[in-house]
């Protein structure tokens, strides 16, 4: 896994190192003793650890024998530091280096490394010290033992370097929850806090810990990373393309009463290397290889194609991004992949050798997900989000597609996240789901418009045959979104603030329950529910575990969408709030900015546009979810010239873009990704763009006003 200030903490690898030395100098003293443990998250690995003892070549104090018990004789028979330091090197690889004073034993090795000669790497590093420091600053003792103590970690063989390296690496274990708590999920946020730690790294600066060689000011994060991202070469193809772009249909099937001789002249005529073999209960399939095992048997020309075709047929929605479905293929070692639309086989993708090579060789992320056995797996491929949109948009994909891409892995990582959450309740002895369901994101993820900024949006709807208590802790139900919710903090995507979560009652409701809550918003449309209802009427389905599940989802889709449509006053209300929303601009058409020189483009100008899009969807009875798709088929209804709702999107997918690039730029820099914008980094060329762009803000406005007359 490549480690950026994007990584998950909980997945980062790290290697906790602790030295001995024969002083307190770091340019004149030498090493006398090396520890180190690798660790994952707050879960120590299985590599044998580092441990070795270093002749100095110098005499040891006796002062330092004293602290750490090892002697002139005790080193004397051990290789000296130029024999070590390439094994220390190639354990530590990548890995972020985590310890107590961590900058000291660097120092040392610095040195010692430059006086024999040797090439030296500096590693990413995490100070517990610091990490402590910044959480509390009020903290006085950031020593080992205070830290320990008052965060009730046991500490052995103190003052050796693998025994102060356990107690580190318990330390840090211990500390990841308390970051997470705070806010602090990347190695990037980590180490901006650990910059609050002004007084001990002022201390540390004087004592020489610092290396200044490099010099240097501030890297340009947002430069940095588009150029990372184009040096990947991601084959952006792969990610603006879905099954439906390039499958084969109709399907072409046999009835199973077909005989092989009958399947083979079909293929044959229609040139293709597989068909489908319709069954009573679904389909079957039979390709080429199929066909060559039919041969070589001798005589089955006359046999029954059901006797050699392969079921079930594994199939993907036609709306799966290309690249998810190569990865499903490439794991399941596929060469045919059926493609369903609404449920049902609508046509079949085929992998040639030329493509599937061209493909896997490119993926950034594939199908891991489907893989992940828990939180650490998927905060993998969270991590992996923000390179991937850094590589897609300097490829030159539009920002819209490449938001669609992260809010497909959103997805993907929510309904992982239920699967593994089934098999925990049911290994504890729940067993499976007493009832259909679905388990729905809602908001941006549900419009595919999802950026590197994430929180939790999602509900459930169950069955309305479920009798169990849903307001009960201990119900079937609570207990999954429970579960689901905490996985996906813990893999970077944070709880809502607003408490918009499966695991929150009025998100977790019964078929007619949420029915009755559609009825209510109707009738008493209150600006207090109004952001609630805006964000569910984004909804889309992330999870079902049966057909059944999807029609409860699909149910709803029809409900809401009926229930707006005979809701004048709801209408109307979702129209005057999403009109409410203000550019940004001051006099004179000047941007806005807040003391940091940046400006929020969610409330004054993304807001407005996909609250807007959404009412008037809804008015015109348009079920698309995406922003542009709403505007322009909500315009067409309506019989409006499509030039204003054009516009909007461009604006709409412009704005996309500036936010994207910001979100990457803050989190290389250890900055938590928000919604506002730094008007110093942007272009004059897209900074003369984003005026003229708040400035359309009113048309929105317009067409909310003509859209919605007479209702």
């Amino acid at each position: 896994m490549t480690i950026s200030a994007a990584t998950p903490l909980i997945a980062l690898e790290v290697a906790v190192l602790d030295t001995e030395t024969t002083g307190l100098d770091v340019r004149q003293d030498r090493i006398v003793q090396l520890g180190a443990i690798r660790m994952r998250g707050a879960e120590l690995l299985p590599d044998p650890p580092f441990d070795r003892i270093v002749n100095p070549g110098i005499p040891i104090p006796p002062v330092a024998s004293r602290v750490h018990g090892l002697t002139d004789a005790d080193v004397a028979p051990h290789p000296a530091f130029p024999a070590i330091l390439p094994e220390l090197l190639h354990w530590l690889g990548d890995a972020v280096v985590v310890g107590h004073s961590i900058h000291f034993d660097l120092a040392v090795l610095r040195h010692e490394a430059r006086r024999h000669n040797l090439p030296w790497r500096e590693p990413r590093v995490l100070d517990v010290g610091f990490l402590a420091a910044g959480l509390d600053r009020g903290l006085v003792d950031t020593s080992l033992d205070g830290l320990a103590l008052g965060l009730g970690v046991a500490v052995e063989g103190r003052h050796t370097a693998w025994g102060d390296a356990q107690a580190t690496a318990r330390i840090y274990a211990a500390l990841l929850p308390r970051l997470q708590a705070a806010g602090i999920r990347t190695l990037g946020e980590a180490e901006t806090l650990s910059r609050r730690a002004t007084d001990l790294i002022a201390r540390q600066e004087r004592a020489g810990w610092f290396d200044r060689a490099a010099g240097g000011g501030r890297p340009d994060y947002a430069l940095a990373a588009m150029r990372a991202g184009g040096q990947r070469a991601t084959d952006s193809f792969l990610y603006r393309t879905r099954l439906g772009d390039v499958m084969s249909s109709p399907v072409i099937a046999v009835p199973e009463t077909a005989t092989v001789h009958e399947a083979a002249q079909l293929m044959h005529a229609r040139g293709i290397g597989s068909v489908f073999v319709e069954t009573g209960d679904g389909h079957g399939i039979v390709t080429e290889r199929d066909m060559l095992r039919a041969i070589a048997e001798g005589g089955a020309e006359a046999a029954p194609i059901t006797r050699f075709m392969s079921r079930p047929v594994l199939s993907a929605p036609a709306d799966t991004f290309l690249y998810r479905a190569l990865g499903l293929m490439a794991r399941r070692h596929l060469r045919y992949l059926g493609v369903t639309e609404g449920g049902r086989l609508a046509g079949i993708f085929t992998l040639r050798t030329l493509l599937r090579e061209r493909a896997l060789a490119t993926l950034a992320v594939g199908d891991e997900i489907a893989a992940a056995t828990g939180a650490a797996d998927l905060a993998r491929v969270q991590a992996a989000l923000p390179g991937l949109a850094a590589g897609l948009l300097a490829d030159g994909l539009e920002a819209r597609a490449v938001a669609a891409i992260i809010a497909a892995e959103n997805r993907a990582m929510t309904a992982r996240a239920a699967e593994l959450a089934e098999a925990e309740l049911f290994q504890e002895g729940g067993g499976p789901p007493p009832a259909d369901y679905a388990l729905l994101v809602l908001g941006s993820g549900g419009r595919g418009e999802s950026l590197l900024a994430p929180d939790q949006d999602n509900a459930l709807v169950i069955a309305d045959d479920y009798a169990g208590d849903l307001d009960a802790a201990e119900d079937w139900f609570t207990r999954l979104a429970t579960r689901v919710n905490e996985m996906l903090d813990q893999a970077g995507i944070p709880l809502c603030k607003g408490g918009v979560m499966a695991r929150n009652r009025p998100w977790r409701r019964r078929l007619s329950e949420w029915r009755t809550q559609l009825a209510e918003w109707a009738r008493r449309p209150e600006p207090a529910a109004m952001l609630n209802l805006d964000i569910f009427y984004d909804f889309t389905l992330a999870h079902a575990p049966s057909a059944g599940g999807a029609a409860l989802a699909e149910a709803l889709r029809e409900a809401a969408t009926e229930t707006a449509r005979g809701a004048p006053a709801l209408l109307r209300a979702m129209g005057e709030i999403a009109g409410g929303h203000t550019a940004p601009l001051g006099l004179f058409g000047r941007i806005r900015r807040d003391e940091a020189g940046r400006v929020d483009l969610k409330s004054g100008a993304l807001l407005p546009i996909t609250a807007g899009a959404r009412v008037i969807a809804l008015r015109h009875g348009v079920t698309a979810l995406s922003t542009p798709q709403r505007l322009r088929q909500a315009a067409e209804r309506a019989g409006r010239g499509e030039t204003d709702a054009a516009l909007l999107a461009d604006v709409h997918g412009f704005l996309l873009r500036l936010l994207l690039a910001q979100q990457i730029a803050d989190l290389e820099a250890g900055i938590t990704p928000g919604n506002r914008v730094e008007l110093a980094r942007l272009s004059r060329q897209d900074q003369d763009h984003l005026k003229d762009a708040l400035g359309r803000i009113e048309t929105m406005r317009e067409m909310l006003r003509d859209l919605l007359q007479g209702v």
